[in-house]
């Protein structure tokens, strides 16, 4: 697992050149293959679907078993349920897109929608672990900010304090975990020992792409804003006509530069093994 010595240069504007092209490299990927944004439309459907589902099981059982109490304390059990239940499906959905980009990166196929959620599938007990695992973290990190909101001054800037610094460490430590389990059928526990060692060997360009990605995806969202503004001024139709185009264009982004997320983190994963960017980047010249 470990990269290869002598491999490509290691400084740090090395690192933010080659974090760059990984981002270009992830656009490219997904403009020549916009399917890949169905894994995450589907992930964000089924999680919208579970959540309501769960909520509204819980909520109505606990009314029948003891009236509007009840059905409070069904909320909150639903609410649980419903965290636990987008996390699981989050890293599913994750897992098929970044089996399906690997296929993509390193063997130049074109494998169609089934591929990556037969994948994902064959690796299921994982994926139901590392969401359990992601969706308490994820819940503690609710906890602390929910601390940012008290009237103790001191309580506040620990609040914030710690729930950054647990997100950060929580996302170096467990950057590479997913692509071990799909891509290598890895289990969590050594995956999560062996994610930290891979990020060491390409911090620079993790952060660079991650950055470059959620930068991109903001001016594209900035800029459906500002072409939409003028619809508002043509009355009650136009208002509407921009709100839909805003909402559609905002979605599509999201779901786009989601997409590029994914497939950068596979090619990152592929250099942090072998040392070389994959070889679908020598299509577009931009190899690491």
């Amino acid at each position: 697992m470990m990269m290869n010595r002598g491999g490509p240069k290691m400084g740090f504007r090395a690192r933010i050149g080659r974090g760059w092209r990984v981002t270009k490299l992830g656009m490219h990927v997904v403009r020549a293959d916009p399917e890949l944004m169905a894994y995450m439309l589907f992930s964000g459907i089924f999680s919208i679907i579970a959540a309501i589902a769960l909520l509204a099981l819980t909520g109505g059982l606990g009314f029948f078993a003891g009236g509007e109490e009840g059905a409070e304390s069904g909320v909150y059990v639903g609410a649980f349920l419903s965290y636990m239940a987008i996390a699981i499906i989050t890293v599913f959905w994750n897992a098929a897109i970044i089996a399906s980009a690997h296929e993509r990166l390193t063997a130049g196929t074109n494998p169609s929608f089934s591929y990556g959620i037969k994948q994902a599938m064959k690796c299921l007990p994982q994926i139901v672990i590392w969401g359990l695992i992601s969706g308490t973290v994820g819940l503690i990190v609710t906890a602390l900010q929910s601390m940012q909101h008290s009237d103790n001054f001191v309580v506040s800037i620990f609040g914030h304090i710690a729930s950054f610094a647990v997100q950060v460490a929580w996302w170096i430590s467990t950057f590479f975990v997913v692509p071990m389990i799909v891509l290598d059928n890895i289990g969590v526990g050594e995956s999560m020992s062996k994610s930290p060692e891979l990020f060491k060997q390409t911090w620079g360009e993790d952060v660079v792409s991650s950055t470059g990605t959620g930068i991109i995806n903001l001016l594209v969202c900035l800029l459906i804003v500002v072409i939409c503004l003028p619809l508002f001024a043509l009355g009650e139709i136009g208002i509407g006509l921009g709100i839909l185009v805003m909402f559609t264009g905002i979605a599509v982004s999201v779901l786009f530069f989601s997409a590029c997320e994914a497939v950068n983190r596979v090619s990152l994963y592929y250099f942090a093994k072998t040392g070389e960017s994959p070889p679908l980047a020598g299509k577009y010249g931009l190899d690491f």
